[in-house]
Formats: C-alpha cells, structure tokens, sequence
C-alpha cells in the first residue's frame, strides 16, 4: 500500500515547490501593477531638463494606468490595463529607443494577459528605410496560446523579467 502511493507525494512535493516560485512572481509582477497605479508626474512636468528617470505617468479613458521611464538610452513603458467585459487584465512593457523613431531601431512589446508573470504575446519591429518615411516591419512574433513563434519564447520571457526588475528598482525615480 505505501510503494503506490510514493510516487504521489513526491510529485506533489515537486509541484509544491514549483507552485511557489511562480507566486513570487506573480507578486512581482503585481508590485509593479501597484506602482504604476500609484506614480505621478515628476513635478513640474513641462520641464525640459528634468533628471527623474520617470518620464511621465497618465490614466487613460479606458482605465489604463501608463508609465514611462528612460534607462540608459531606451524608454520602458509599463501599461496596466485592467479587466473590462470580456477583456483579460494585462500588463504590456514596452521597450523602445529614448530618442525617438530612427531608421536600424527595434521596439519590443510583450503582453502578460493573466498577470502570472509568464508572457503571452511578444513582439519586435524594426524601423527600415527610407529615412524620410520610415517603415515598420515585424520582424519576431510570439503568441502563447498557439505556440506561433514559440522559438522566441525565453527571449521575450527574459525582457520581460528584466522589465520587472527595472520598474521594481527605478519607477518613481
């Protein structure tokens, strides 16, 4: 009677202790859900020679709290965005170049719908030629649910952990 049983508790050990990671990270990402909902514009907002990390901070219609912040030359933007009707609540990072649209730039997106710290969608575009009006061209594309670009998978998953740790260190600097 004991021998079947074995098995058993130690797959629900193992599964004990994967469970538990990814709480820490879901509480993570709820962190940085929290701080975007509670920043505010670094003060006086139209000041050009502002040194705050924290470029600027806005509630849209919708209910969708977005913050931006510059970080050694590339701007990260945390868009939460929370549950309406039928649409899951998410929380978007963007990654993009501080300086603007440029020809050779790439900007990233990735989309955590279920806010369970694992990505669902991501996305990378570059900007091509010609230099007076500039093109967007996709160039990756991952989404979870039909494994579609699922090569790009622990790319994503690794900006998206980085974004977190930006935003949990520099948000409201």
């Amino acid at each position: 009677m004991l021998q079947p049983a074995k098995p058993l508790l130690l797959a629900s050990l193992l599964l004990g202790v994967f469970t538990s990671a990814n709480a820490a990270e879901r509480e993570q990402v709820r962190i940085v859900v929290n701080l975007v909902a509670a920043m505010k514009m670094p003060f006086p907002e139209n000041l050009p020679r502002n040194r705050a990390k924290t470029q600027r901070v806005w509630l849209e219609l919708n209910g969708a709290t977005i913050a931006c912040l510059r970080l050694e030359g590339r701007r990260w933007c945390y868009e939460h965005v929370p549950p309406l009707g039928a649409r899951a609540e998410m929380l978007r990072i963007r990654n993009e170049p501080a300086g603007g649209i440029a020809v050779d730039q790439l900007y990233h997106y990735v989309d955590d719908f279920d806010l369970d710290g694992m990505i669902d969608v991501g996305s990378t575009t570059r900007i091509e030629s010609p230099r007076q009006a500039p093109v967007g061209a996709v160039t990756q594309f991952f989404h979870r649910a039909t494994n579609r670009g699922d090569q790009f998978r622990a790319e994503y998953q690794k900006m998206y952990d980085e974004g977190i740790q930006i935003a949990l260190k520099y948000l409201g600097d």
